[in-house]
């Protein structure tokens, strides 16, 4: 710290003029040391005794607090804007797979982050972390190297973006970064849905299947007071009209042919926590109205059983149709609709959110290579313009499916395009459709009426998301008619089944 002042100020310590200069100096420094470094450098451990060590030698050479957190709980503390460092304490050779989670995690998702190593001597000497070198901006031995620590803690104490202390993190921006790690698209929404975590009110989530839904409604709830409680889903379009009663409010023994003893249903397992009621829109009428009673009141029976009990559960919904369009049919109560929204969220499908495929296709690669063991730590460009390229039709739960078997057959330190499914191929190489400019000469009059067919056929099935059945209902044709022209027009994909989707029921899994 002398040196730095003396280099400063250009004077001598022999001087007593100098000498106050010097003292000025290191509290200037000392002062902007501390605003740059506020939770600029993070210790991460398995073990957060091998921490306190560190911390002493920090705090003494350069009177800098280095918060220590365990290496899971790293990743709750990254951003895209957060570029300070982080020192893994890597002191046994069992905390080396942890470690290695987090260097590739940060890398796949190109995380301005620094990742530094401190490894005991019996590491070192394994050499277990060598195939990380070319990922890390410093790696040292411990105890030996306490200079070099020291003098790249001091080189690396910057202004910059701190990370949050998430004691203190306001709920905005604990929502902000949940989304902004995985759908940015969506940060618009932080005060509606800072507004919904704070009040306890009904919320309803529509969007296609596969659109988030389901992670909308977890981060409602984990930035709620009732975060400390259950959150529960129930997937109403999986259960048949008479278990519907029994999943919702339980039942008594032997209310029933099969209730060989008394069960706690949803409404009461979840006590003061949340419930997620996903494809709500699957529920007949008559479990509308009990549904209903239970949001006016909080009352309900358990089947077979007299006994009112009162649930204290918060109700969130979601479904994958419109319900005003529902509750204009007739199908669903315009009562229970009122009670449903008032505060509402529209998802939209993920061709509609392309900024959203390159972090959700750096996390998920991220999360199955540390699930498969796989050295993965990058996406090759190529692929990821190919994964932008495509529709998606099954949203975000297609996008991981392809992600999950890509990565489970992906061989080398970089997800690369011929690992992806034929599918993700056959769509980034299909050629580019020319439709017949109005005002020039198409061809003959057969000519053209192909060339319009084929162009609204493959209009059609990109607004089905690629299902033939919903594209011939778009077309008022039969689904066989349009097999008829597809194949006229060449229009299969080989050799992949052209949209293995189509045997997908149309309203399936949770949002």
């Amino acid at each position: 710290m002398r040196r730095l002042a003396w280099l400063a100020f250009g004077v001598h310590p022999a001087n007593e003029v100098g000498s106050q200069c010097i003292r000025d100096a290191q509290k200037s420094i000392g002062d902007r040391l501390l605003m740059y470094t506020e939770r600029r450098l993070i210790l991460a451990a398995a073990d957060l005794r091998h921490a306190q060590t560190v911390q002493a030698h920090l705090q003494r050479t350069l009177q800098l607090t280095a918060p220590a957190v365990r290496f899971e709980d790293v990743q709750n503390l990254l951003t895209p804007e957060t570029d300070g460092n982080i020192l893994l304490l890597v002191m046994d050779p069992s905390d080396v797979n942890a470690a290695e989670t987090v260097v590739r995690e940060t890398k796949i998702q190109q995380l301005p982050t620094g990742i530094a190593v401190l490894e005991s001597e019996m590491v070192r000497d394994l050499r277990l972390l060598d195939h990380l070198a070319p990922y890390l901006v410093g790696r040292w031995t411990w105890p030996h190297q306490p200079r070099e620590l020291t003098m790249w803690a001091r080189c690396g104490l910057e202004p910059g973006t701190p990370f949050h202390d998430p004691a203190t993190e306001p709920v905005a921006q604990r929502i902000r970064r949940r989304l902004i790690n995985h759908t940015p698209s969506l940060t618009a929404l932080v005060e509606q849905l800072c507004i919904a975590a704070a009040h306890d009110v009904t919320v309803l989530i529509e969007g296609e299947t596969g659109t988030g839904k389901s992670f909308l409604a977890k981060l409602i709830h984990d930035c709620s007071a009732r975060r400390q409680h259950r959150f529960l889903v129930v997937a109403c379009g999986t259960l048949s009209g008479n278990l519907i009663a029994s999943e919702f409010f339980g039942h008594a023994k032997g209310s029933f042919t099969g209730a060989d003893g008394a069960k706690v249903g949803k409404f009461a397992a979840a006590g003061e926590g949340s419930i997620l009621l996903d494809e709500i829109d699957t529920l007949g009428l008559e479990h509308q109205a009990n549904l209903l009673r239970v949001i006016e009141t909080g009352e309900f029976e358990p089947v077979g059983s007299n006994e009112t009990q009162v649930s204290k559960a918060r109700i969130i919904a979601a479904t994958n149709w419109n319900l005003a369009d529902a509750v204009e049919r007739g199908t669903f109560r315009r009562d229970l609709y009122y009670r449903l929204h008032v505060i509402s969220f529209h998802l939209p499908p993920l061709r509609h959110r392309p900024e959203d495929i390159g972090p959700l296709v750096r996390g998920m690669v991220a999360r199955y290579a540390t699930k498969f063991g796989k050295k993965l730590f990058g996406v090759c460009a190529e692929a990821l313009r190919a994964l932008e390229a495509f529709p998606w039709p099954g949203n975000i739960r297609q996008l991981e499916n392809v992600l999950q078997q890509a990565v489970l057959v992906s061989t080398g330190n970089e997800l690369k395009i011929h690992h992806l499914s034929p599918l993700i191929h056959a769509r980034a190489e299909a050629p580019t459709v020319t439709i017949p400019t109005p005002g020039g000469f198409g061809g003959t009059l057969k000519q053209s009426r192909e060339s319009t067919e084929r162009a609204n056929i493959l209009r059609a099935l990109e607004k089905a998301g690629q299902s033939r059945t919903r594209a011939a209902q778009f077309l008022g044709v039969s689904r066989v008619t349009l097999y008829k022209k597809m194949k006229k027009y060449g229009l299969f994909t080989k050799p992949s089944p052209p949209f293995p989707f189509d045997g997908f029921p149309n309203r399936v899994g949770n949002g």
